[in-house]
């Protein structure tokens, strides 16, 4: 009998194995959470505040000017989805066998549109009430998060452990963009 697993290439590993695995993934997780933050930190330094953008108007156009570059990359997952059913021929999700591609496809995109779900609202907040000479936060915030997405996908491919870099800086920026928009709203911030 063999130790590797057919549906998923795994071996089983046992207790030390196994711990000796978390530890890794949390270890690269924490790595990957601070070069986020240093990411974050050095890019605010590099990247001018957008002009004009006082009026409510404004500030909504610059929302939806970096909101779409989310919605892109989840559009590109769904055509990532659609392409991976169509190169199996499993056309019904419910009855037709799926490929470990097309789990891991659904999965991504999943994952992206619950990432998703919290960054836009959050950036939205955080535009809102962002003191103007800040805005630049919000810009690198959209740009890291996009980046962040795109590695998640590119790990998941690879391997499932690969998927950590890309899933920590994610996680890191809506923290980051949710944290500072939750502080600005209870500190009744007004934006300018």
């Amino acid at each position: 009998m063999s130790d590797a697993r057919p549906e998923t290439g795994f071996r089983r590993h046992t207790p030390h194995r196994r711990n000796s695995l978390v530890l890794r993934a949390l270890l690269l997780n924490g790595a990957s959470a601070a070069v986020t933050v240093l990411l974050f930190v050095l890019l605010l330094s590099l990247v001018a505040p957008p002009m004009g953008v006082n009026a409510p108007g404004a500030r909504l156009a610059l929302w939806a000017r970096l909101a779409v570059w989310p919605a892109l990359v989840l559009f590109g997952m769904v055509c990532g989805v659609m392409a991976m059913r169509g190169r199996t021929q499993a056309f019904n999700p419910i009855e037709d066998p799926e490929s470990r591609s097309q789990r891991v496809a659904q999965r991504v995109l999943a994952n992206s549109v619950e990432q998703s779900a919290i960054f836009v609202p959050a950036l939205a907040a955080l535009v809102a009430t962002l003191p103007q000479p800040s805005l630049a936060a919000a810009v690198v915030a959209t740009g890291l998060f996009v980046l962040g997405r795109l590695l998640f996908w590119a790990g998941y491919l690879v391997h499932p452990f690969a998927r950590a870099p890309g899933m920590a800086m994610t996680l890191t920026i809506n923290l980051i963009v949710l944290g500072w928009a939750v502080l600005l709203q209870l500190g009744g911030m007004q934006p300018g």
